[in-house]
């Protein structure tokens, strides 16, 4: 696996990705974020190298979209393997709304035939790819903001920067 560091408005992302896809899109909040956030890969097992050339198309898409453009991420390959089979659904679910709009968990839900709509935040909340997976399109079913893994100053940004109105 391999691992390299994007640089955007609002700080750094880790950038982490396997054969398959990439695995990891993580907000490094602190200097040492990076130790922390891959502790758990190297405790599993995981042999980890630093290749920044090998995250061109990655670096790409998060140029465009942290330029406002509408990118959907669609053409990147992820793997998200490390998520639970129920993850796996709520993140692809996730997935499926559109640049500059919004869902309610509760939706997202329905969407699943689960009634777990509780469940379906602590799955977004456990997502591996921030933006690519874009949980941060989900709102509560009273059009308030709901929580984020990265903070919710980091979803207000991202939300603005998507055109969308945030309370």
């Amino acid at each position: 696996m391999f691992f390299t560091t994007y640089e955007f408005p609002k700080g750094k992302l880790l950038l982490v990705k396997s054969d398959r896809g990439l695995v990891l899109a993580h907000y490094l909040r602190t200097p040492d974020g990076i130790e922390m956030a891959l502790k758990p890969l190297y405790r599993n097992g995981m042999d980890l190298e630093h290749k920044d050339g090998r995250f061109d198309q990655e670096k790409l898409l998060f140029d465009s979209y942290f330029q406002g453009k509408p990118e959907t991420f669609d053409s990147l390959a992820i793997d998200l393997h490390f998520g639970t089979t129920y993850q796996q659904r709520v993140w692809k679910a996730a997935r499926s709304i559109p640049f500059g709009k919004v869902a309610a968990y509760k939706e997202i839900a329905i969407k699943l035939d689960s009634r777990g709509y509780q469940s379906v935040g602590q799955a977004l909340n456990r997502n591996p790819l921030l933006i690519v997976v874009p949980c941060h399109r989900v709102i509560g079913a009273d059009g308030s903001i709901g929580g984020f893994g990265a903070g919710l100053k980091l979803k207000r940004y991202l939300l603005r920067l998507e055109d969308i109105t945030v309370p």
